[in-house]
């Protein structure tokens, strides 16, 4: 696989068709460069609803603060670009100054990979043989690291029974530690060491330091508690970090966990293994944020303006149906938006009678897979052909939902489109 195979700059270059969500009819047919030039307003320009589109002053904000804090707290990121799939958006992250990404799987690097990133970490056991083979072969070009994570000497045992009979291939691996009733991850300190010897024991395994996902911890929106057992799961790593520099003979390793919501207590307890540790948060869902699920736990939440992140995703949708005094009917549903972490959230309407977006507040308390039911506080509120902007929770579960995500400035106006790779 050649490094650098599609340049990001050649996307726009593509032909709107039917199968992008949301566009204009009369631009079928048109590349996104020529479409742009004719700088398209998103209520202006015979959009089609419901569409999907990111606040580019917003993303912005989040990429400059999350950046501005690693800095501040000597620590790097790799963001979990599976939140996004978006070559676009990583290498915004990788302009800003992350250390590399995070991807779940193979087929996900192999995405990032075919657009020239070069540092991927797969936050997750890599077991499919064709793949390791692949990883393998791929670090023997001396600018790319794709890391994956061993949990168990079944694990290594297989892994190294795959690339035994290749010719060359270099393998960097990271130990994940787990939490009970967890995801993966070795559950005891004592099944640390054995797998370092392992490891060390083989010339083409290179042992880069200690992994965990804290984001399984029952946290209970950072209650004394929940928190308390947080801290333990990673003083869990640290320990084992501990074991791995230790038997490698080298203080300096990698800790690396951190989702979206608590990367700052992560950063104070692996800070404990000391200066030589090399902490590399990895979280994803900062980078679009969102208007209730991470809104509620992230370590921001109560800083002042300018120190916060902001939510960049906007669903907006149309009023088709008024069927009742208190329930309005909006053309967007679960195949438009993730539900998965509470329901959409409506903050913002264009109604047909006005010119200008403003607040608005209302309840969505159900979705079908096309549908919202939109429950209203007073019977004018809404109106068919309303346009009403949506809201959402975890965007994980909402970017994946969309080819194509218009990137808009405060103006509404399209600046750009956002690819994605799902």
């Amino acid at each position: 696989m050649a490094v650098g195979r599609v340049e990001i700059s050649t996307l726009n270059n593509l032909t709107i068709s039917p199968f992008f969500k949301g566009l204009p009819i009369a631009a079928q047919g048109e590349t996104f460069n020529s479409f742009l030039a004719n700088k398209p307003n998103l209520f202006r320009s015979d959009f089609q609803f419901p569409i999907a589109i990111l606040k580019e002053s917003a993303l912005r904000n989040n990429l400059v603060r999350m950046q501005s804090f690693c800095k501040e707290m000597s620590v790097d990121i790799a963001p979990h670009v599976k939140t996004t799939m978006s070559p676009q958006i990583a290498k915004m992250q990788i302009d800003a100054g992350a250390w590399g990404i995070t991807v779940a799987n193979f087929y996900q690097a192999s995405v990032f990979l075919n657009f020239g990133f070069e540092r991927i970490i797969i936050a997750n056991e890599v077991l499919d043989s064709t793949a390791i083979r692949k990883i393998a072969e791929e670090n023997l070009n001396p600018k790319l690291q794709i890391a994956f994570f061993i949990d168990s000497m079944q694990t290594l045992r297989d892994t190294e029974e795959v690339i035994a009979n290749l010719a060359d291939g270099i393998l960097h691996l990271f130990i994940e530690v787990g939490a009970e009733n967890g995801r993966a991850g070795a559950r005891n300190l004592e099944d640390v060491l054995p797998l370092v010897k392992a490891i060390k024991n083989n010339p083409r395994l290179k042992l880069l330091g200690v992994s965990g996902f804290e984001g399984i911890i029952p946290v209970e929106s950072r209650s004394r508690e929940g928190e308390a057992n947080l801290r333990t799961f990673c003083q869990k790593m640290v320990q084992a970090g501990k074991i791995i520099s230790e038997e490698l003979g080298s203080p300096e390793i990698i800790l690396t966990a951190g989702g979206s919501s608590y990367f700052d207590i992560v950063i104070e307890e692996l800070r404990k293994f000391g200066t030589r540790g090399h902490i590399i948060i990895r979280s994803g869902g900062y980078v679009s944020h969102d208007h209730g699920g991470y809104e509620l736990t992230y370590p921001f939440a109560r800083e002042k303006a300018g120190k916060i992140f902001l939510p960049a995703i906007e669903l907006w949708a149309k009023v088709i149906s008024h069927p009742e005094p208190h329930l309005a009917i909006l053309n967007l549903g679960k195949r438009d938006v993730g539900n998965d972490a509470g329901q959409p959230s409506p903050i913002k309407q264009l109604k047909t009678t006005d010119s200008e977006v403003k607040p608005f507040h209302g309840v969505v308390n159900r979705l079908n897979d096309q549908h919202a039911y939109l429950e209203l506080v007073k019977e004018e509120d809404a109106g068919v052909g309303d346009l009403i902007g949506i809201g959402i929770s975890h965007p994980c579960t909402t970017f994946d939902k969309w080819r194509l995500m218009a990137l808009v400035n405060d103006s509404y106006e399209v600046v750009d489109f956002v690819h994605t790779f799902f």
